[in-house]
């Protein structure tokens, strides 16, 4: 796409690039996306390891984000450098109509679901501190401390996959796409920079680096929530 748009930042981020433009490592230029494979794969053993050894759930949340940082940066530093109008195409009909029912949707299960909640907690106050309105605080605030972590893993979740969707849409699923819609002057004068970035801005290693965080981050947030409550 020939577009000399540029979104804020385009001048910062080149110069912040151009000094590590000859450092790539000749294998991550030549394979971006399966050294982000790689990297990932590594990252799966080290979980195994800190499942097996380490009892702190936040070393898996932790090495499972270091595993999805590559793609996950280098998608949003594509994202970020990517006029909002590349992204420009004629919905169909169709298309508006599902993609507002799925919101509409959507939003009526998550509001369902926190009257739901939020008449649980309020029995369950009830039930545990009677008429003591200071215990009745203390509880509370324990229970919204269980809360926020599968809150933050709900954002997460949402995060990923937006950035998956988008990325797809401008990059397509090719390791090295030939056709695309990230503008043509990203990274245009450090092609090593540009081809490592596009590499391993993947849809797919994305998506199993962010899914694989999401289930940990999960998992983690049920282990903090119910120690909590407990």
């Amino acid at each position: 796409m020939v577009d000399d748009r540029q979104v804020r930042g385009h001048a910062l981020v080149h110069r912040s690039a151009r000094p590590l433009e000859s450092r790539h490592p000749a294998f991550l230029v030549r394979h971006p996306t399966l050294s982000g494979w790689i990297w990932l794969a590594v990252a799966v053993v080290l979980l195994v390891v800190c499942e097996i050894w380490v009892e702190n759930e936040s070393a898996g949340v932790l090495v499972s984000l270091v595993g999805a940082l590559p793609s996950l940066g280098a998608t949003l530093l594509v994202l970020a450098q990517t006029p909002r109008t590349h992204l420009d195409f004629e919905e169909s009909i169709l298309g508006h109509f599902f993609a507002r029912f799925f919101a509409v949707l959507g939003a009526l299960i998550l509001w369902i679901g926190s009257v739901v909640l939020g008449a649980a907690v309020a029995v369950q106050l009830a039930e545990d501190t009677g008429a003591d309105p200071e215990k009745a605080w203390v509880e509370a605030f324990e229970i919204f401390g269980a809360v926020v972590p599968f809150i933050v893993a709900m954002l997460w979740a949402v995060l990923v996959f937006r950035c998956v969707g988008y990325i797809a849409r401008l990059r397509g699923w090719a390791g090295v796409p030939e056709r695309h819609r990230i503008p043509d002057q990203f990274f245009a004068d450090l092609p090593r920079t540009r081809r490592v970035v596009v590499g391993l801005a993947h849809p797919s290693l994305l998506l199993v680096a962010g899914l694989l965080s999401i289930v940990v981050a999960m998992f983690a947030a049920t282990e903090v929530g119910f120690s909590d409550i407990a």
